[in-house]
């Protein structure tokens, strides 16, 4: 081989060399900026979308993984929206601790549910330090927070202009002083749950009935104080109200219970316990034509009278309780296989052992194509039955 010919071959792998090295460049340049634009956009996307779906702890704990994770996390005020301390130990020196980071300036739902530890004087540091950071609040649960008593309702509802959903189940230190805190500090209140507050009386209901005539949801399980007087200003004022919640109130009567028939838009209606619930007040309530839950648990005056006005007024009916009613029987629910066998898919009748034959009859059997039916007898013949339409 000629000298000529060597140097050609060998000009010809330098440049093959090139080539490849030129290739190989080109490719890793193209990863490199493809890992940029995965770092950049894909990443945070990702980022977002796991992110939204965490617990709160969850996302707290997710901060600390890197300075690159928290800053992303920072930058999306979404995210810190909700302050949720439920059932946990120090939770009054955790809710103002959280208020002062700059991240929940914007909180809009603080869940303190069976919260240990929070007492009036966090909700007074609250008011004097963090009001800023509640001002956009909407939904306050304080449900079990047995320490907080009228004052701490002032403090904590002080610059919770915009509160919508107010929740204080089983505080018996609430009175109606600090319902008139309430109402006094937050106008918008459409979701009200006071069960359990035995101290407030019929003031209470007064002053939620001035105030809140848009009110939707009203919870007044086991507040013994109220009388037919108090209840009839809800009524009487309060006609968007979609949920009322009156279990285990046995003082209330018909004077009540009868102008519960204002209520155009109700859909859930809690009696259980009413003991003075006649069949009377019965078929008023049963001009509530959009109800689609009702339960008349222990209702012990009550027969097929008021249950078949139910039946043929309330055709929307999903949920119905006539657990523990003897005067209910065949009829009742000849009436309701009539009338709503179409949209129920639960009627408890346990211990309505007036009810005899009605689960042999064609009427019952027309409700088998809707779903699945079971039912069980004491040793004793009379009838004890849970009764279940799965649709």
């Amino acid at each position: 081989m000629s000298n000529v010919d060597c140097k050609s071959r060998t000009e010809r792998g330098k440049r093959k060399g090139s080539g490849e090295a030129t290739m190989e460049v080109k490719k890793v340049g193209i990863e490199v900026e493809l890992m940029e634009v995965w770092n950049k956009e894909t990443v945070p996307k990702v980022m977002n979308i796991v992110s939204t779906r965490l617990p709160q702890r969850d996302l707290i704990s997710l901060l600390l993984v890197s300075p690159w994770i928290h800053r992303n996390l920072i930058s999306h005020p979404s995210l810190w929206l909700v302050l949720d301390f439920h059932e946990m130990n120090n939770a009054g020196d955790r809710l103002v601790a959280a208020l002062s980071l700059s991240r929940y300036q914007n909180v809009k739902h603080i869940n303190l549910e069976f919260a240990r530890d929070i007492e009036d004087k966090h909700l007074e540091i609250v008011k004097s330090k963090c009001g800023q950071s509640v001002k956009n609040l909407e939904v306050l649960n304080l449900n079990g927070c047995q320490k907080i008593s009228d004052l701490g309702i002032e403090f904590i509802t002080y610059n919770c202009s915009k509160l919508k959903v107010f929740s204080i189940y089983w505080n018996v230190r609430v009175s109606d002083l600090g319902i008139r805190n309430l109402v006094k500090n937050c106008k918008l209140v459409i979701d009200l749950n006071l069960s359990g507050c035995k101290n407030i009386t019929d003031e209470s209901l007064k002053l939620i009935a001035e105030n809140y005539q848009g009110l939707q949801l009203l919870n007044l399980t086991r507040c013994i104080k109220l009388t037919d007087g108090g209840l009839q200003m809800i009524l009487l004022k309060c006609s968007s109200l979609q949920s009322l919640n009156l279990y285990a109130l046995s003082s209330f009567t018909d004077v009540a219970y009868k102008k519960i028939s204002l209520l155009v838009h109700l859909r859930f209606l809690d009696l259980c316990g009413a003991q003075n619930l006649s069949d009377d007040g019965l078929s008023c309530i049963a001009k509530c034509k959009n109800l689609i839950s009702l339960n008349l648990t222990w209702c012990v005056q009550v027969t097929d009278h008021g249950v078949i006005a139910i039946a043929e007024g309330c055709r929307s009916l999903e949920f119905l309780s006539l657990f523990g009613i003897v005067g209910v029987t065949d009829k009742s629910l000849e009436a309701l296989a009539s009338f709503c066998s179409n949209t129920i898919t639960t009627l408890d009748v346990n211990g309505c052992i007036g009810i005899k034959n009605f689960w042999t009859s064609g009427s019952f059997n027309s409700w088998l194509p809707w779903g699945k039916v079971s039912a069980a007898t004491l040793s004793d013949a009379t009838l004890l039955v849970n009764f279940w339409i799965s649709t």
